[in-house]
């Protein structure tokens, strides 16, 4: 069961807990999309200095 799963269930279970469930829900989304924009940097920033333009 994933983390969504995880807070629909707690949901579904006890209603009145709604708001920590969002923020666990907007926690993972941050650290998710941190580690998606870091991947990305570390992929498109390999630069080859001994490459010559021309």
């Amino acid at each position: 069961m994933n983390l969504h799963e995880q807070c629909l269930l707690k949901y579904l279970q006890n209603p009145d807990e709604l708001s920590h469930s969002t923020e666990a829900l907007i926690q993972n989304n941050l650290a998710l999309e941190e580690q998606f924009v870091i991947n990305v940097v570390a992929k498109y920033t390999h630069i080859n200095y001994n490459r010559k333009h021309v």
